[in-house]
């Protein structure tokens, strides 16, 4: 008895310790409160695989370590930590055996008991530790299985066993650098004729047709995350432009030659993210402040009135996070007409519409879906097919009556 006793005990002081392991970040980008830390340099061999610099000049001078979604776990790596700190306007990086540098012109590593001034920026999302006028940097190479700082007059490092390093912070941190891959499933891309400018007769190129397009991780208006770019697409009932047009690029700077513009003028109100958060709505909003999307078209979907897409998409949100989207989806297109006389959209007709069509007229017997849209007219999922659901009638999107 006192024997499994001890052992339960012995279990729970493992699973303490487990819980209460030290955690090393990796980072990507300069961190908001400046460089001065504690970090581990790390040589990333796989996805999960990596090598910590142990704070020695000896071949093999690392610790292998597993790697998690940029994460390393242990409470064994305290000899390998590296102090950052401010000296004059660069830093100076401090090992266990002293300040870490190098003479001009040899590889190697020198440990000093006073400062040497070094330089940190971040490239690509590797960090370069540089010295000496910035012609040693510090690396692992992978011919000699070492880390140590390699000299090269011409600043380019360009011998391919020379392989940069990340910088993984103490604790267990969010990356603000490093690119959030957007779970997107859904999409559906809303064009409003009451919105657009059309061609003339004397300017035949002044048009635009506004377009809200609209990508959410489920078919919800709550759904999240969710993305609403509003852009200003090159034609009326495309998002990719003419017949013999692939694909188009949308940015959110402005290009006239172009006719594809993301609108992230106005901030949120315009073009937003809706991110998972501690928020009691469930969710952050945060503006785009700067964006990129290539929308490419690729088929008829297999599902009912819809167009496949591949869209690879990024933004920077104003919480200065990266995010991407890079994949096929199913799109399904809204197209809405009103009264252009008048300054409010009013008699608002939508029709529901295959992208690339080239004709979002229905044919003879679709009844048109309500001139009025309001609280009863909703849209659901229904085995795989959007609906409509109005006064108790269901439609599909072409407005036939099921």
């Amino acid at each position: 008895m006192r024997r499994l006793i001890v052992s339960a005990l012995a279990c729970v002081a493992m699973l303490c310790n487990a819980l209460g392991a030290t955690i090393y970040s990796r980072i990507t980008t300069k961190p908001t409160a400046g460089w001065p830390n504690t970090y581990l340099i790390v040589y990333e061999v796989s996805d999960t695989k990596a090598y910590v610099w142990d704070g020695t000049d000896d071949q093999y001078n690392y610790t292998e370590v597993t790697i998690a979604n940029g994460k390393i776990t242990s409470d064994d790596l305290a000899d390998s930590q590296v102090q950052v700190a401010t000296e004059g306007s660069n830093y100076s990086v401090k090992a266990k055996d002293g300040y870490i540098w190098v003479k001009s012109g040899d590889n190697g590593i020198e440990f000093a008991k006073g400062a040497h001034e070094c330089t940190i920026k971040v490239n690509g999302g590797y960090v370069q530790l540089e010295t000496n006028t910035n012609t040693e940097r510090f690396v692992y190479n992978t011919t000699a299985k070492r880390f140590r700082f390699y000299y090269d007059k011409d600043k380019k490092w360009a011998n391919t066993t020379y392989k940069n390093v990340y910088f993984y912070i103490l604790g267990d941190q969010e990356d603000p650098g490093q690119a959030g891959n957007l779970d997107i499933n859904y999409a559906h891309a809303s064009m409003y004729a009451c919105y657009s400018k059309f061609p003339t007769t004397s300017s035949p190129y002044d048009q635009y047709f506004y377009t809200e397009l609209f990508l959410a991780q489920e078919e919800s208006y709550e759904a999240v995350p969710q993305v609403g770019l509003e852009i200003l697409a090159p034609t009326q009932y495309s998002l990719v432009g003419e017949k013999t047009d692939t694909y188009r690029t949308y940015k959110s700077t402005y290009d006239a030659g172009n006719k594809g513009y993301i609108n992230i003028t106005n901030g949120a109100h315009h073009s937003y993210f809706w991110f998972p958060s501690k928020a009691e709505a469930g969710y952050s909003e945060a503006a785009i402040i700067v964006a990129e999307m290539k929308i490419t078209r690729v088929g008829e979907s297999k599902k009912p009135n819809a167009y496949v897409y591949h869209i690879k998409l990024e933004f920077t949100d104003s919480n200065k996070k990266i995010w991407k989207l890079d994949k096929d989806i199913d799109v399904y297109g809204w197209w809405s007409d009103c009264d252009r006389s008048g300054k409010e959209p009013v008699d608002m007709e939508a029709v529901a519409f295959a992208l690339e069509s080239g004709n979002h007229n229905p044919p003879a017997d679709v009844e048109i879906l309500p001139e009025s849209i309001g609280t009863k007219w909703i849209k659901r999922v229904v085995d795989g097919q959007i609906v409509i659901v109005r006064d108790g009638v269901t439609y599909n999107v072409l407005g036939v009556r099921l």
